[in-house]
C-alpha cells in the first residue's frame, strides 16, 4: 500500500526542486492533428491518473528520452517537448520523481517523473494544461 508523506508524494517518490531542469514529454502521433500538436498534451489523460510521464533533463537528454520511448511504447515520438521544473511551479503544479518506484509489469523509463495533477478540479487542469502548452510551444522542441 502507498504511503504519502508529508510532502503529499507516494512512497518511493520525491519532489524535484531545481528550477532550470527541464522535463521533456513525447509528443507521439495522436497528439498532433493537421500539423497542430493539441493543446491538452501537458495535463493527464485519463490512464494518467493525474500523473502525465515526463523525463528528467537531469538524467537523460531529449533524444535519449524519445529514442528510449520509440523503442519501448506502443505510439512513436514524433519530437519532444519541454517545460522547466520552475515553469510547472509557476503554474502551481510540482515536479514529482518516481523513477525508482517498482510497477507491476512496467518497465520504467530512465529519469520519468511526473507533474501532480491528482488533486486538481476539471478546470484546474485545463487552465494549468495550457499555460504548460503555451510555455512549451515557445521554446519548440528540443
Amino acid at each position: 500500500m502507498n504511503r504519502r508523506d508529508q510532502t503529499g508524494a507516494d512512497a518511493g517518490e520525491f519532489e524535484i526542486h531545481d528550477d532550470t531542469e527541464l522535463l521533456f514529454r513525447q509528443i507521439i502521433e495522436w497528439m498532433v492533428v493537421d500539423g497542430v500538436v493539441l493543446s491538452t498534451v501537458f495535463g493527464p489523460s485519463p490512464h494518467d491518473r493525474g500523473k502525465p510521464s515526463y523525463s528528467r533533463s537531469s538524467i537523460v537528454t531529449a533524444r535519449g528520452a524519445q529514442n528510449w520511448h520509440n523503442a519501448h511504447a506502443r505510439s512513436r515520438s514524433r519530437e519532444v517537448w519541454a517545460v522547466s521544473v520552475g515553469e510547472a511551479l509557476h503554474h502551481e503544479l510540482r515536479a514529482i520523481d518516481d523513477s525508482k518506484v517498482q510497477k507491476t509489469g512496467e518497465i520504467q523509463a530512465p529519469g520519468h517523473c511526473f507533474l501532480d495533477f491528482r488533486e486538481l478540479t476539471r478546470n484546474q487542469i485545463k487552465e494549468r494544461r495550457f499555460r504548460l502548452y503555451i510555455t512549451a510551444r515557445r521554446r519548440g522542441a528540443v
